[in-house]
């Protein structure tokens, strides 16, 4: 007897599993790769934030004979050494490495972006010496949307920041603006450490603090408390403003007058806070103040979990280049193979139905359908 086709024959069963199991193969091997929303923005401030680097790499003001070589020359110009006499802090080597990563400013972009940011919008930004890679990133995120920065930090920096002390970020910052890489507004700078006061370091340590801020040309901000501290720098922030309100308050890093204290920077998440929850907050810093006038914050804190939340992957020596990582493309089914592979699984299945129903409707009228074969 020849054989016929049919949903009740074994063969033509595992002949269907076979040809299912093939497409299915198919389908899931063909994956494409997506470039995510606002691909070219992030891009655009990626790239700038590496020309950034090199420029910082090539300035003559960097101390070439206290600087530790990684072979890298952009983090080189940005990662100092773990002691200085303005290091007020411990750090992590790795926050500061995925801060340095120049993708980190793809995810600054989609930060600004989850935050309803646009072009023409004015943004209070402070910041910390101990986080250049991150200051950096929101400052170039914010030139490619075109959100005016108006900038405080404090000076002082944590281990493998910017604690040279005669290339800080101030001094980062204002070649940058020079060169007209950036057009962030340095509002003001502070000496930063325990009590945004430079409190324990050496008397030439703080001296260096305040040197830095007089080659920046930035009015150096003093306070006889961190709760001072924080309502002279929100005053300040106010006091630059050019349009009625700002339009968020960045905080960068674990700066007190900004968070109030170290430990709030832990109790709230990284991200956009259009309010900041309700906490027993050991203290109040001037993102507290920017919230209660209504203005929502963005809180970049632990640079190695936002690296991780936007897919920039592990930081690595030397740098990744611009254009690398899932903030930029992300992999996903071809749907066009899928659907051919579903409509190729369904169209077997429908022959096979309409065979047999053939052969019933014989079988029904009296004719022996296997005479016909």
């Amino acid at each position: 007897m020849a054989f016929r086709p049919s949903l009740r024959s074994i063969w033509t069963l595992i002949a269907m599993a076979v040809v299912c199991y093939g497409l299915y193969l198919w389908a899931e091997f063909n994956i494409v790769e997506v470039k995510q929303p606002h691909y070219d923005q992030k891009l655009a401030a990626a790239q700038l934030m590496n020309e950034s680097m090199n420029a910082l790499a090539a300035s003559p003001a960097r101390n070439f004979e206290a600087i530790e070589s990684y072979g890298d020359p952009r983090l080189d110009a940005l990662v100092g050494q773990q002691f200085s006499t303005i290091t007020t802090d411990i750090g992590s080597f790795e926050a500061k490495l995925n801060g340095l990563n120049p993708n980190f400013a793809a995810a600054a972009v989609q930060i600004l972006l989850e935050a309803g940011l646009k072009s023409g919008d004015e943004v209070a930004v402070a910041m910390t010496g101990s986080n250049p890679g991150a200051n950096l990133a929101v400052l170039c995120a914010c030139e490619v949307l075109g959100v005016k920065a108006n900038t405080i930090t404090s000076i002082g920096s944590t281990w493998w920041g910017a604690n040279d002390p005669l290339f800080t970020w101030v001094d980062m910052q204002r070649l940058l603006i020079d060169k007209k890489t950036l057009s962030a507004k340095a509002v003001a700078a502070s000496r930063g450490g325990l009590d945004d006061a430079a409190t324990g370091l050496s008397s030439a340590g703080r001296a260096e603090l305040e040197a830095a801020a007089h080659r920046a040309g930035l009015p150096l901000l003093t306070a006889e408390s961190a709760d001072q501290a924080a309502k002279v720098w929100w005053e300040s922030f106010k006091g630059a403003i050019k349009g009625p309100k700002y339009a968020a308050y960045i905080n960068i890093g674990e700066g007190v007058a900004s968070t109030g204290h170290s430990e709030n920077g832990r109790l709230l998440s990284d991200g956009v806070h259009r309010r900041l929850p309700a906490r027993n907050w050991p203290a109040r810093g001037a993102m507290h103040l920017a919230a209660d006038e209504g203005v929502q914050v963005i809180h970049l804190y632990d640079m190695t979990r936002v690296a991780r939340n936007y897919g920039l992957g592990a930081p690595r020596i030397p740098l990744a280049e611009p254009g690398f990582g899932d903030v930029f493309t992300t992999e996903r089914y071809d749907v066009r193979v899928a659907a051919a592979a579903l409509l190729l699984a369904l169209a077997a299945l429908f022959t096979l139905i309409r065979i047999d129903a053939k052969y019933f409707r014989l079988a029904d009228a009296g004719v022996d359908p296997e005479s016909l074969l």
